[in-house]
């Protein structure tokens, strides 16, 4: 049987992160940029498994 494809990396959202902490660290605005991040899945960097074999 055909494996369901996993979803690639969310580029746009961690652009969006760093660009949040990038602002951040230099006391701008941030909040919006970290909303961003969180609505284009730039957190879930966080969350994904490290190993690279699959779970069969």
């Amino acid at each position: 049987m055909t494996q369901p494809v996993k979803a690639g990396v969310p580029l746009l959202g961690i652009i969006f992160l760093a660009l949040a902490i990038f602002k951040f660290i230099n006391g701008d605005g941030w909040v919006v940029w970290a909303i961003l991040a969180f609505l284009f899945g730039g957190f879930g960097i966080f969350s994904r498994s490290r190993s690279g074999g699959s779970n069969s």
